[in-house]
């Protein structure tokens, strides 16, 4: 026992970092560890005579503590210079014999931890406050998505409340914040699952309208952040604001067109004798490039330099100033002399005056200027007005004045850039001009040129290069001197030949960089000649002109190339056509020009879409190339035309062999996108000189020996005649009064009687349109319906039939006349180029009649160009109600598979099967299977054409019950088709049985 109370004595004193103390309730201390007594401080004496005592501060808190029964609480004091902090725990020490209470306290020094935890804090609080003061948006999100902390610079930038914006997602905050935010929420939360997804850091452009108006573009790091165990933590999103720099690079490639203007003014200003003979070229090309609307060049009076006038007023009578050169855009008058007026020495100006003296230029709107100066701009009908000053020797010589006075836009400061930048090139030119300062003048332009510049002795060996020389060609002058530049080697006569005679030549030179790239530039070469003419110096300025070489050069290749195919466009196409009908009319030859037009093309592209109808267009291009010879021309037009150019041809017919070449080409299938395509081509040729003699007629010409093959059913070629180009008139003109057609309230529809073949009653008709053209009489719809479907007015006239046959059903039924239904024709143009159920419908909800009165006929091929788009019009269209009956049925090629498919209530035996029965074995055993095919599916029959009784017989003992034709009725008006429902009287009536 001994061992162990000397064993736990021994724990005490050794403790560190623990007081251990025994008080009682008066916080009189019995017993302290060394600790204890090293940080309070404590008498050794006094503790073991039990009435050691802490510092008053200490006591009073202790004592204060126990009473209140604290079994823990945090004690802190001063020691020195340092506050200490203990975290104190209490137990009591008492027993139920003593009469006084008494306590043990444990005391932790918990400093450095307490330190710690501040500084910790402290570091978060500045670290906040460096996020919040940081100008980039920065987000942190945790593992779904929810915003956590975001700095004042993003909860600006979406206006969102500090208080509730935490713990929800970007949609949810999409909800909350103003709606043009939406789509910028919508596009983050895309990238957020991007970031997760990939598992790393992203980095992308991000586009944020802004309610105010305009946008605000951020260069945007995500960065999804990990457990150990690779479930999600958090992701850090961090946005800069990179809207400036996006503009600058916009403005970057606005000023394209104005370096084209410095270039092209410097250097007429540098190339020019005097600068006289260039002033207004130099003002027209600043104006254009930098779109003001005129500008003047004004010399100053000679006391204008002098004293500022005291006088307020401004005397419009008193020339100021004199008007050198002006310039300005068509349309807009330059008033007579009326700047000479403006008075620089008026008290009003005074800004202006001491602006353009300091050689700073003057600028501004009407909205912005003072009023006196506003004033000014009011009397010239002035936008805005920039003022550059210019110099000769140091003095303000003059100024270049140039106005807007249209658009009130901003003068930019690259602009202004650039008329100070003209203004000093002018400048110069003026000073060169004084015989004293041409030296002078030559070094300033020589030290300040960004143009490569060489100074050339006598014998063609370069003396000295400017800094713009280094900066484009990356020689030193060191690398350069004694060296001949290459246009000046003894081979280059042309040059030589220049400078004796002109004392110039300028053109453009490929050359290397010191580093071997190729570059292009644009020199000049002056001789510079002494009293006697000889000359002493050549002076050699360039200019760095590759990318805009390369900007020519793709520009040249988009204008003249088609971009799909890469073939000559109808520009290229026209220019090479003109340059070799001009080598044939030298060379006594004949041209072949081939026009290509796709058969079935916009049938593809309807129905298979863009992308497969591009390259199948890329691949016919290709198969036409492969079918040329190697000196013909194949270009295309646009759309599915092409032209092939066949030069220095000896007969005519070598352009069929060729066409037919490319006629077979095209036939072999096509195989796009997994899908086997058909389709054919319809050539028209026409021939240099005997056809036409100029590019446009020779294009036409073919173009209208095209369409004679189309007429004629495609797939095939056909050579031009006057004829064809009478004929091509003739539909020209026919094409553009159908098109009037309609709105002139021309058409007219009649009705066809459709009778019983049992009754001999008429149980529905047929409508068929008819124009009645003011000059032409009654045009046969043989004639104008191919041209309408070929135009796609059809769909508009179809339309309009449908809709006149509506109305007329409903008025038949309501005047209780005994016909069960109305059968209008469906062109497979209105089937394919039109929502066409939606078109029956809206006639169903605007004329309210009723669906079973309505019979809608369709071809067999209508149904064979489309079959899976058709049958599923013609499902919707059966859910309305209306009968379907498939026309001239046996002249097409449809599948029983598909027309077992189709909706159909009808079929009807084409007349050309009717013609020749019953005596034609042949026409009576196609009716006949044709009436049991249909009837074995359930499908009623008519039979069109009937004109005999004895085809109507024949008909009606085969089974067929219902018919047509001119032995009943020819098509008549709604007026006379009503008399045959009132009064019944058909012809071939007596044939019902």
């Amino acid at each position: 026992m001994a061992n162990e109370l000397k064993l736990a004595w021994h724990l005490l004193s050794s403790l560190q970092g623990v007081a251990i103390v025994a008080v009682d309730a008066s916080g009189n201390v019995s017993y302290a560890n060394p600790y204890a007594r090293e940080i309070f401080n404590l008498n050794l004496e006094h503790v073991a005579a039990g009435i050691g005592g802490f510092a008053k501060p200490v006591h009073l808190r202790i004592v204060a503590e126990l009473k209140k029964s604290s079994t823990d609480f945090i004690l802190q004091y001063a020691a020195g210079n340092e506050l200490r902090t203990l975290k104190v725990f209490t137990s009591s020490n008492s027993t139920t014999e003593e009469k006084h209470a008494g306590y043990v306290l444990h005391m932790h020094d918990i400093t450095d931890r307490v330190a710690s935890e501040l500084q910790l804090r402290h570091t978060e609080k500045l670290l906040r406050n460096l996020i919040d003061a940081s100008p980039d948006v920065i987000c942190f999100k945790d593992e779904k998505n929810r915003w956590l902390e975001a700095n004042i610079s993003s909860l600006e930038l979406f206006q969102l409340n500090q208080q509730d914006y935490q713990h929800k997602t970007d949609m949810e905050l999409a909800n909350q914040a103003d709606p043009v935010f939406k789509e910028a929420f919508r596009h983050s939360k895309i990238s957020d699952d991007r970031a997760w997804s990939l598992g790393k850091s992203i980095r992308n452009e991000e586009t944020i309208s802004l309610p105010h108006g305009g946008e605000k573009v951020l260069d945007v790091i995500k960065v999804p952040l990990f457990n150990d165990d690779g479930s999600r933590h958090g992701l850090v999103t961090l946005g800069r604001d990179i809207t400036e720099r996006k503009m600058a690079e916009s403005h970057l490639r606005d000023r394209s067109a104005i370096l084209d203007a410095l270039i092209s003014c410097d250097w007429l200003l540098h190339s020019a004798e005097s600068w006289h003979t260039v002033a207004t070229t130099v003002l027209q090309q600043l104006c254009l490039a930098l779109r003001f609307t005129r500008a003047t060049i004004i010399k100053n009076a000679e006391s204008i330099n002098g004293v500022s006038s005291t006088d307020t007023s401004n005397s419009n009578d008193s020339a100021h100033s004199k008007i050198l050169y002006k310039w300005s855009v068509p349309g807009f008058m330059n008033p007579d002399n009326a700047l000479e007026a403006v008075d620089f020495n008026n008290v009003h100006l005074k800004r202006w005056k001491d602006a353009l003296q300091l050689g700073d230029p003057v600028f501004g709107d009407i909205r912005d200027l003072p009023s006196a100066e506003r004033k000014i701009l009011k009397q010239h009908d002035t936008q805005s007005i920039a003022i550059v000053p210019l110099f000769s020797d140091k003095v303000w010589w003059g100024n270049i004045i140039i106005e807007r006075c249209h658009d009130l836009i901003k003068t930019t400061p690259q602009e202004l850039g650039s008329l100070m930048a003209i203004g000093r090139s002018l400048g110069v030119a003026i000073q060169r001009e004084s015989a004293g300062k041409r030296l002078h003048q030559a070094k300033i332009a020589f030290d300040s040129a960004t143009e490569g510049i060489v100074i050339i002795d006598e014998n063609a060996r370069i003396i000295a290069i400017n800094k713009g020389y280094t900066e484009i060609t990356g020689y030193t002058e060191t690398e350069v001197l004694g060296s001949i530049p290459n246009k000046l080697q003894a081979d280059e006569h042309e040059v030589w030949s220049a400078l004796l005679n002109d004392s110039r030549w300028c053109g453009e030179v490929t050359s290397h960089r010191k580093n071997g790239e190729v570059f292009h530039k644009w020199l000049t070469i002056t001789a510079v000649k002494n009293q006697e003419g000889q000359a002493v110096n050549y002076v050699g300025v360039f200019t760095d002109i590759t990318e805009v070489k390369r900007s020519q050069n793709r520009l040249h290749e988009l204008v003249n190339h088609d971009p799909l195919t890469g073939l000559p466009n109808r520009r290229l196409l026209n220019e090479l056509l003109e340059h070799s009908i001009k080598r044939a009319e030298r060379d006594q030859h004949k041209i072949a020009l081939l026009f290509i037009d796709l058969d079935r093309f916009k049938n593809v592209n309807d129905s298979l879409g863009h992308q497969v109808g591009d390259k199948l267009l890329l691949e016919a291009s290709r198969r036409i190339s492969l079918s040329m010879r190697d000196s013909d021309v194949v270009a295309r037009l646009g759309g599915d035309e092409f032209v092939v150019m066949m030069d220095m041809i000896n007969n005519p017919s070598d352009a069929a062999i060729v066409a037919n070449k490319i006629i077979h080409a095209l036939q072999i299938e096509f195989n796009i996108d997994g899908k086997e395509i058909f389709i054919s081509a319809s050539i028209g040729i026409s021939i240099f000189p005997q056809d036409c003699s100029d590019v446009d007629s020779l294009i036409k010409a073919a173009d209208i020996a095209m369409y004679q093959v189309k007429n004629k059913g495609k797939n095939n070629h056909c050579f031009y005649s006057d004829d064809l180009s009478k004929s091509a008139v003739e539909r020209f003109t026919m094409e553009s009064q159908l098109r009037r057609a309609l709105e002139r309230k021309q058409f007219e529809v009649y009705y066809q009687p459709q009778v019983s073949l049992i009754t001999g009653n008429i149980i529905g008709a047929e409508a068929l349109i008819r124009w009645n053209h003011p000059e032409l009489g009654l045009v046969s719809p043989a004639k104008f319906i191919p041209l309408a479907e070929e135009t796609g007015l059809i769909v508009q006239i179809g339309e309009w039939v449908l809709r006149e046959a509506a109305l007329q059903a409903v008025r038949w039924a309501s005047d209780e006349h005994a016909i069960q239904w109305i059968s209008v024709n469906v062109s497979g143009v209105q089937v394919m180029r039109s929502n066409f159920a939606d078109t029956v419908y809206g006639v169903l909800m605007e004329t309210d009649c009723n669906p079973s009165m309505l019979e809608l006929e369709i071809t067999e091929s209508t149904v064979m160009q489309n079959t899976e788009f058709v049958i599923d019009t013609f499902n919707r269209i059966k859910q309305l109600g209306l009968r379907l009956a498939i026309d001239d049925f046996g002249t097409g090629y449809s599948s029983l598979s598909n027309l077992k498919r189709l909706p159909l209530d009808k079929i009807k035996i084409d007349q050309s099967f009717v013609r020749d029965l019953p005596d034609d074995l042949d026409d009576a055993a196609i009716a006949n299977a044709i009436y049991a095919m249909a009837r074995s599916l359930g499908f009623s029959v008519i039979a069109e054409g009937v004109e005999t009784s004895a085809q109507a017989d024949f008909l009606r003992l085969m089974g067929c019950e219902e018919a047509q034709g001119y032995l009943y009725s020819k098509p008549v008006t709604t007026t006379e088709f009503t008399k045959l429902l009132v009064t019944k009287n058909l012809r071939g009536k007596e044939n019902a049985k």
